[in-house]
């Protein structure tokens, strides 16, 4: 969906201006992936979009969403985890802030270990 057009009154998610600086919060939804990896429950965010999920596919669920109802990351349901190891959909661009905040930093560092080959 285009944000500005389809949700009145809608936060300015094409920040361009600001895309390396938070610029909104988002709430991560208890117990997503992205809550367990960063530790938080809202999170600060930048944003250079102007485009959004409208309804996640069959297999995704919400992870995050702004104060205007955007989703701004998904995961895999429960259930369709085996699916894969890792997956993590962010409208937010982390590799712009890791190098100033630790939450940002956490969901690569999340993947880089998921990638990592099991020892045992």
């Amino acid at each position: 969906m285009d944000i500005a057009r389809q949700i009145p009154g809608a936060l300015n998610h094409r920040r361009m201006d600001r895309r390396a600086r938070k610029v909104h919060e988002v709430s991560l939804t208890p117990d997503a992936l992205l809550a367990k990896i960063t530790g938080k429950r809202i999170m600060g965010v930048n944003s250079t979009h102007h485009q959004a999920v409208a309804e996640p596919a069959g297999v995704l669920t919400e992870a995050a969403r702004s104060a205007d109802g955007v989703i701004e990351a998904l995961q895999l349901k429960a259930e369709a985890t085996r699916l894969l190891p890792f997956l993590l959909s962010v409208q937010f661009h982390p590799e712009r802030l890791a190098d100033r905040h630790s939450e940002h930093q956490a969901i690569f560092a999340a993947f880089a270990k998921a990638c990592a080959p099991k020892r045992q």
